[in-house]
């Protein structure tokens, strides 16, 4: 059996149903889905990075439909809402804010002992919402034991001096845009922390929140160079509905009218498709 080396190091077999699912799943019909596995199995490799299996496939998609390569290179989308993780922090508001709540980005809220800045404070009339955001800009790191203990000390600090103050029921989370270790899941449910991963919960993680709810970040758009996209990021624009909004914005960054309708319709076709 062919084995495939994962972006953490850890090697595994080689399954074509997974690869033919994850195509399926972003709108391909089956017969370009089995057409893009087969030209996978045909130049794969025991020992093939998972990385070039994607860019195999996303280049096939690609030529095929802009729209559905933009699906499919979601994870790395996300991936590249870095380095800083700033623009990650202005995701998770935009995610919760979707959910109903209003959001308000790097918070400082007093505790009982010290005060601390808080990556994402949401709220709505029922309730508050502290949110811890941690962003690596490698796919193959996890978020450790330590991290979840580390921000449950804090928000435990918080709400020791909140809970005096609001009425309204307190939630504390921790989201990463990769994966987390099982000891800090479970940790999590065990210390009542909410965690959101890449695909944790199961069915109800950023994965599934942006393909239900079309949040798909700018970075989707693979024309856009990095330096444009700092610029955008600086303009607190992360979300392509924000350019259908107002394309305008791409005015004043001098592209020319052809690359600017380029974009837009490349964030429509993405949006439609949804």
């Amino acid at each position: 059996m062919v084995s495939v080396l994962k972006a953490s190091g850890e090697r595994v077999p080689f399954e074509e149903q997974k690869l033919r699912l994850s195509l399926l799943r972003v709108g391909a019909y089956e017969a370009l889905a089995n057409k893009i596995v087969e030209e996978v199995v045909r130049v794969l490799y025991d020992g093939m990075s998972t990385r070039e299996i994607y860019r195999i496939a996303f280049r096939l998609l690609r030529q095929k439909s802009r729209a559905l390569s933009a699906k499919y290179h979601l994870k790395r989308a996300i991936m590249r809402l870095g380095i800083t993780g700033y623009p990650f922090e202005k995701y998770v508001a935009e995610i919760f804010r979707h959910k109903g709540y209003q959001s308000k980005n790097n918070q400082i809220i007093k505790g009982h002992c010290v005060n601390h800045e808080v990556d994402v404070v949401s709220n709505n009339k029922n309730k508050y919402i502290f949110i811890e955001c941690k962003y690596h800009n490698f796919q193959g790191k996890k978020c450790e034991l330590k991290i979840p203990l580390y921000v449950k000390s804090r928000f435990l600090d918080i709400a020791q001096e909140q809970k005096s103050i609001l009425s309204e029921n307190l939630e504390m989370w921790l989201v990463t845009n990769t994966r987390f270790t099982s000891d800090a899941t479970q940790y999590g449910r065990c210390a009542g922390l909410h965690l959101m991963a890449w695909d944790y919960p199961a069915g109800n993680g950023l994965k599934e929140h942006v393909e239900t709810s079309g949040l798909y970040p700018i970075t989707c758009i693979t024309q856009l160079t990095k330096s444009e996209l700092a610029i955008l990021f600086e303009k607190n624009i992360v979300l392509c509905q924000s350019i259908l909004d107002d394309p305008s914005v791409l005015e004043k960054m001098r592209f020319s009218s052809e690359r600017k309708a380029s974009v837009v319709e490349q964030c429509r076709a993405l949006l439609n498709d949804s």
